[in-house]
């Protein structure tokens, strides 16, 4: 019956691996940066002709387009009104609706200023670095440069108070956003990490210094 039982020794590394697998969690995310243009990119910004980009910073400039944001979204929008209220800025995307009354909602960015925030720990950092916390367009309206849009609409928004450099993570598998992103002209300049116990207990986390130091050397 060869072909059928293991060695002792394979079945004991195989039974160590599997605990460990379900003991230990380990998380990693690239972290992305970009430069802002002092300037914007005229392909950026070049209007498509049916979408309009919106910045909503502030509690009353989301009311205004409430009624556009559909239930399907990650974010409901109690959680916008709320990333809002803390300080984010929210770029929407716009466009007509299908049987001509009014616009829908078809993609948002949000970012906030002063911040790097990854795997449940948020830190202070200088006030000209943007976090781009999460970005997501309807899969119907997806491949027609609404990123593009966005993110043009975000870097005008910081650069006009400061902004330098835009950062955020992104999974290693999530080849679609780090696609989006490179040709944003964002680049992969580092990783965090979270080690975590049962996956509730974190035993290890990239050191804050060191995120601090290599956005700094990023920035210059």
């Amino acid at each position: 019956m060869t072909g059928v039982l293991h060695h002792p020794r394979t079945l004991l590394r195989h039974l160590r691996r599997t605990v460990t697998a379900s003991v230990f969690a380990r998380r990693r995310q690239y972290i992305t940066l970009k430069h802002i243009r002092n300037a914007p990119d005229p392909a950026a910004v070049a209007p498509d002709g049916q979408t309009e980009c919106v910045v909503v910073d502030s509690p009353d400039a989301l009311d205004t387009v409430a009624a556009d944001i559909c239930a399907s979204f990650r974010d409901s929008l109690g959680a916008l009104r709320a990333r809002v209220a803390r300080g984010c800025v929210v770029c929407v995307a716009r466009r007509p609706r299908s049987d001509g009354r009014g616009s829908v909602v078809v993609g948002y960015e949000i970012a906030e200023r002063g911040v790097f925030s990854a795997l449940g720990r948020r830190i202070a950092v200088p006030r000209d670095v943007i976090f781009s916390h999460y970005v997501e367009v309807l899969p119907a309206h997806r491949g027609q440069r609404i990123h593009r849009l966005l993110f043009a609409t975000r870097d005008a928004y910081f650069r006009e108070r400061g902004g330098r450099v835009v950062c955020g993570v992104c999974a290693p598998h999530n080849q679609a956003s780090l696609r989006a992103l490179h040709r944003d002209g964002a680049v992969i300049v580092g990783t965090v990490e979270r080690i975590s116990l049962l996956r509730i207990f974190v035993l290890s986390y990239t050191p804050l210094d060191r995120i601090a130091r290599l956005l700094a050397e990023s920035r210059s």
